[in-house]
């Protein structure tokens, strides 16, 4: 019986692709304009077609691309599990890759063309991981080998729970690798904030910002959680009606439709959602007759960050950051 690895591949560049992923049953990759890579056998003849694809790529995106797609291609075998991650539901898909490289710009769009089809077996919460754990599969590479944890991965899916918890995180160098596990450790954080706690952080982001706020109480709020402007009064443009959904999942067109009924002209709306959006719910959003912007959980975060410094100190204590300096590159 031949040995069993574990691979995690990413979901998108966005993680727009999870719901496809977990849909269609399969994972996918990047990059478009290739064309058909399954007859290719070593990372050189895949090098050599991304080098024809993209010849203004340096060599270092070269060997790092090229080296992503042998591995999704010929280094994950069938039977081995697979895992991607969901943002939204802070949850890892895991299951077993079902069959070999496939050629399908038609299964999830052109702009990943190459598939594995997948048996999904389960979803596992992020929290239950432990923080090792989650720190590696934290990582932004798109297709990585998970096999140092390959012993937790199969006991929570048999039920069971990590014995080690709050493990040391371990070093890194690249500003790409640090920025995307704090921002996923973050969203730990906040995740497990109330929702109206959050409610709160969330007008208090606005106030770091310059506007004043006005916080609906808890109960029926007619769809509108906060009300932000320049002026004392809110008389002054622009005024900002805000609905905050701290859920695990995501906000559907009827959510968005509701919360355009309340804008009133010369008003626009912030909708925050850390479920994220159904489609629905962003098409509703672009053909709104009224200005609205869209917050995931990735946009909050980096809103939250970019006015971290200006928060006032309870709101700063409800997730404790603190600012450090890292290497662009090394």
């Amino acid at each position: 019986m031949k040995e069993k690895h574990a691979w995690m591949v990413r979901a998108g560049n966005y993680n727009e692709l999870v719901g496809d992923f977990w849909e269609k049953s399969l994972v996918a990759i990047g990059p478009p304009k290739v064309g058909d890579l399954t007859s290719l056998s070593t990372r050189e003849e895949f090098k050599a077609r991304l080098k024809e694809a993209f010849p203004e790529w340096s060599e270092t995106s070269l060997s790092v691309n090229s080296g992503k797609i042998y591995r999704f291609a010929k280094e994950i075998q069938v039977g081995d599990y697979v895992l991607s991650y969901s943002k939204a539901s802070r949850e890892y898909l895991v299951g077993e890759v079902a069959g070999e490289l496939l050629y399908d710009p038609e299964a999830v769009g052109d702009n990943y063309p190459h598939v594995r089809r997948v048996k999904w077996i389960k979803k596992i919460p992020r929290d239950l991981f432990s923080s090792k754990a989650k720190n590696a599969l934290g990582s932004t590479l798109t297709v990585f080998n998970a096999d140092a944890h390959m012993k937790e991965i199969e006991g929570l899916m048999a039920g069971e729970r990590p014995s080690e918890i709050g493990e040391p995180v371990e070093g890194v160098t690249y500003y790409e690798e640090v920025k995307g596990k704090s921002d996923e450790l973050i969203s730990d954080i906040i995740s497990k904030i109330d929702p109206y706690e959050f409610q709160n952080l969330v007008a208090a982001i606005l106030r770091a910002m310059g506007f004043r706020t006005t916080v609906s109480l808890p109960g029926p709020d007619m769809g509108v959680d906060i009300i932000a402007h320049p002026d004392a009064f809110g008389f002054q443009s622009p005024r900002i009606k805000v609905q905050v959904k701290h859920k695990l999942f995501p906000a559907s067109g009827p959510d968005i439709r509701n919360f355009v009924a309340t804008l009133r002209e010369g008003e626009n709306g912030l909708f925050i959602s850390t479920g994220g959006y159904t489609k629905d719910a962003r098409f509703e959003a672009e053909k709104a007759a009224r200005r609205i912007t869209l917050l995931d959980r990735d946009a909050f975060v980096d809103l939250l960050i970019e006015n971290y410094e200006n928060l006032e100190p309870e709101y700063e204590a409800m997730v404790p950051l603190k600012k450090v300096y890292i290497p662009a590159k090394t």
